[in-house]
């Protein structure tokens, strides 16, 4: 599926984050993007747009991104859902995994990272049979010491910022 047919969904409570986001995937070719400011108005765009991708946030008012993941999958089960959150540890992006995210991006993040971590997530998604679930990707690489996550190395933006 091409970025410009995937209908996205960008679920975070920061307007900033949202807009970063936007801006990036607009960048890479997505048209249709929608945005919700919290984790009950995602759910109720989510069940009427029903997005291919969705971008949700960790930590929001009122319900966390975990929990808000939760019905995104009871309601959306096709949809690929990437966390995009600053929480690091080991505990918490396994916990996003185990849930059903499929792929996690920790902040701050950088253009680069974005794309690819979406790009292969989108990828195994596509690929992927009905009865073989895809494996999650990540912006983290997951080593064996149990309190540390490594961030993903630094890329340029295309425009030379970071995100």
């Amino acid at each position: 599926m091409s970025a410009i047919n995937t209908r996205v969904l960008l679920i975070d409570d920061h307007q900033l984050t949202r807009s970063l986001l936007r801006g990036l995937l607009r960048e890479a070719g997505y048209v249709t993007i929608r945005e919700a400011a919290d984790a009950e108005s995602g759910l109720k765009m989510a069940q009427f747009f029903m997005p291919q991708l969705i971008c949700l946030d960790m930590q929001m008012p009122g319900r966390s991104g975990l929990a808000v993941l939760d019905d995104l999958k009871a309601s959306v089960p096709t949809a690929t859902v990437l966390m995009v959150t600053a929480s690091s540890d080991r505990d918490t992006v396994l916990a996003c995994l185990n849930a059903g995210a499929n792929g996690y991006i920790v902040k701050p993040f950088n253009a680069r990272t974005i794309l690819d971590v979406i790009d292969a997530a989108m990828n195994k998604r596509k690929n992927a049979t009905a009865d073989v679930p895809p494996a999650p990707e990540t912006g983290v690489r997951l080593p064996s010491a149990p309190d540390s996550v490594v961030r993903p190395a630094a890329a340029p933006m295309r425009s030379g910022r970071h995100l």
